[in-house]
């Protein structure tokens, strides 16, 4: 009893750890790696024509640690850099931030490919932009469990929901694996709850977020079977920038800006620990991340991904993913591969 209270109270900090204060709603594979500052742009050079860059640019955040380049952006001058002024609208968890850019209420926020590839290829209106990192998502079993890889007839948790994006990650690692996903039964648990399942034997392997699993990890209670920092996947894109596909149409300068500002804020976090520490205490000091946070232990997580990816990497990324998912069944095995890139990619920003 005492092990699952510790576990208990353990899930808790780190479920509140990385949400955004709902106060602060405020409106106030290598990369090169060179040293990134801001450029200011010269106000002659800024165009003004667009109706979006007449006007605060909105900004999506729903609190996790894959979007931190949105509010380093706003927060250490990126995107004053290209002459925007910015806001953050905290947006909740990823399937509100992803309907609230379809309808408007948002200009750009981040998502993880796996969770927005099949809606927007069935016709939401988002375009990816560019890819902000790899990593991010593992499949995790006990510690002292004598299962090491996927076999058929393991209950798997995912978090998030089924069809979601841990259960087409999930789905993509069993077929990297050679099973299809009916060789699985499948169990939807928030990431938190996820941990619980497997000790109390409901299921054997959980793919949650390495930001809940990993610390779990550390801890001696979990143990990593296959992940996204895998070498068959860890050049991948996890996480893409959206804009919307009508807010790219009437502002394309604006949306180029938008995305560079990004971009370049996340080349700065793949610089150097110093970076991504100064990176993590500005997200405290302004209410975006929570006071008690364990600075070394975000950064740790952050190391492990490449932030500010090539175009060449995403799109790779889209084709492979495409190939994979058709051959699931989770996206329409008739559609032209072409066709279904066309409808979710459009590269700014570099």
């Amino acid at each position: 009893m005492k092990k699952y209270i510790s576990v208990a109270l353990l899930l808790l900090t780190i479920t509140l750890v990385f949400v955004a204060c709902a106060a602060n709603e405020q409106t106030p594979v290598q990369v090169e790696s060179e040293q990134v500052e801001p450029e200011q742009v010269e106000p002659e050079q800024v165009e003004t024509y667009e109706p979006a860059s007449r006007r605060t640019i909105r900004l999506g955040f729903e609190g996790g640690l894959c979007q931190a380049a949105i509010p380093i952006a706003h927060l250490n001058g990126f995107f004053e850099a290209e002459g925007l002024e910015t806001e953050i609208v905290v947006t909740g968890d990823l399937v509100n931030s992803r309907d609230a850019l379809a309808a408007g209420q948002i200009d750009t926020v981040a998502g993880m490919l796996a969770g927005w590839f099949v809606p927007v290829s069935q016709g939401i209106d988002i375009r990816f932009t560019q890819g902000l990192h790899t990593g991010c998502a593992s499949a995790f079993v006990l510690a002292d469990s004598d299962i090491t890889a996927f076999e058929p007839g393991h209950e798997v948790a995912v978090s998030g929901s089924i069809g979601g994006a841990f259960h087409n990650i999930a789905l993509r690692f069993v077929y990297r694996a050679g099973f299809s996903q009916d060789d699985f039964i499948w169990r939807d648990f928030p990431a938190a709850e996820a941990v619980i399942a497997l000790q109390n034997g409901t299921v054997q392997v959980a793919v949650i977020p390495d930001q809940v699993g990993q610390r779990f990890v550390q801890e001696g209670v979990l143990r990593v079977i296959q992940s996204l920092d895998d070498d068959d996947f860890k050049a991948e894109a996890c996480c893409v920038l959206g804009l919307s596909g009508a807010f790219i149409d009437e502002n394309p300068d604006t949306a180029a800006r938008i995305t560079r500002a990004i971009y370049n804020a996340s080349r700065w976090l793949n610089e150097n620990d110093e970076n991504k520490t100064a990176a993590v205490n500005t997200l405290i000091e302004h209410g975006y991340v929570s006071a008690s946070v364990d600075v070394e232990y975000v950064v740790g997580l952050m190391n492990n991904w490449l932030w500010g990816l090539p175009h060449s990497i995403t799109e790779q990324t889209l084709i492979t993913s495409i190939k994979e998912y058709q051959a699931l069944g989770v996206l329409n095995p008739d559609l032209p591969l072409d066709v279904i890139k066309e409808q979710v990619w459009h590269p700014l920003g570099q």
